[in-house]
This record gives structure tokens, C-alpha cells and sequence, in this order.
């Protein structure tokens, strides 16, 4: 097809060949979001961490049901670790003080902004406590989706759908966030 100039076709079947390539290693969490077309059960929590070199840290948390912000569900946390720029560690307080929140509905799926340290990080605390949430990382440069089972998953070779979700997410994470540390140094200021 590219050789015939039909590069429509062309890049049709290079997400499926690459959906082929890679289904034993995204099948369920594609399976999962999915769902969010298609049921009204279905949660994601994204999050994410702001501060400036570790100074007044905040992480925030959003929540999409049914593949839209529900946001009376959205969190602020204020992190209470010492003032130094330790991104892992403040990701794995923030999912450390949600989880012990059982009064709030549990997802399905929970994104972290970040890459390998940070999934791992949450990681250590999710599986002790034998949660059924599939983790899952989003790294911004490359916008590479990191999996529990350490494979990597470059979403701009996959469905561009499942990027738009997952980016609209991490981006919602990061917006709240940032506006909750905005807050947090305006007052301090004061």
C-alpha cells in the first residue's frame, strides 16, 4: 500500500500488525479500556505529583467513569514527606494514603505519570495489599505506556484511541495538580 501511495491503508495495517505483534502483552488492559466505551462501571485514577525541587509537594488525583472526568471524585493530597525532590517516593505516599481511603470506590485501572521507577514504586505497595487494579505508568517523552509485568508499550504505534484516553488523563493529573501547588505557594506567600 505505501508503495502505491495509498498510505491510509498503509498505516491500517501497521496498527493492526502491530496490535498482532504485541497481544500477548496488552490484550487485557486493552480489553479493560474498552470497557469504558461500553459500560458505566468501569474507573480510572490518574495521578501525578507537583513541586518545585521538592519544596510545598502536592500529588493530585482524577477519576474518569465511563471514559469521562467525574470530577467530585477528583483528591488533593498534601504531601507530608520532608521538602526534597524525590518524585517515587511522593507518588508511592500519595497511593499509599488513597488505598487506605476503602470507603471510596476502588478502579479498574489506575495511571501513574511517570515511567518504570514510579510504576514500581506504586507497585511495592499495591501488591502486599492483593488489589485487583491493573497499575499502568505513562512516560511523557516518548509517551511509552509502562506495564506491571515490565514490558513497554509505545502508544503512538497503537490505537490512537487508547492514546487520546490515557493522554487526556495523565494531562488532567497534571492540570489539577499543578493547580492545587499553585494554590498551596500563593498562601504561603501571603
Amino acid at each position: 500500500f505505501a508503495k502505491e501511495h495509498k498510505f491510509e491503508e498503509a498505516e491500517k495495517i501497521k496498527r493492526q500488525i502491530f496490535a498482532l505483534e504485541h497481544i500477548q502483552d496488552i490484550a487485557l488492559l486493552k480489553r479493560d479500556l474498552e470497557r469504558v466505551e461500553h459500560e458505566d462501571t468501569f474507573r480510572i485514577e490518574a495521578y501525578d505529583i507537583s513541586n518545585i525541587q521538592g519544596v510545598n509537594p502536592v500529588g493530585s488525583m482524577v477519576v474518569f467513569d465511563d471514559g469521562r472526568p467525574d470530577k467530585n471524585e477528583y483528591r488533593k493530597f498534601r504531601i507530608r514527606m520532608p521538602n526534597r525532590p524525590n518524585d517515587t517516593a511522593m507518588i508511592r505516599e500519595v497511593l499509599s494514603r488513597r488505598l487506605n481511603h476503602t470507603e471510596w470506590p476502588m478502579p479498574d485501572v489506575m495511571l501513574i505519570d511517570g515511567g518504570k521507577p514510579q510504576l514500581n514504586s506504586v507497585l511495592s505497595i499495591v501488591k502486599p495489599r492483593r488489589f485487583n487494579i491493573k497499575i499502568i505508568a505513562l512516560a511523557k517523552r516518548e509517551e511509552e505506556l509502562y506495564l506491571p509485568d515490565g514490558k513497554i508499550m509505545k502508544l503512538k504505534e497503537g490505537p490512537p484511541a487508547l492514546l487520546h484516553l490515557l493522554q487526556h488523563l495523565r494531562n488532567e493529573a497534571h492540570r489539577f495538580a499543578v493547580s492545587y501547588h499553585r494554590k498551596r505557594r500563593s498562601r504561603l506567600l501571603k
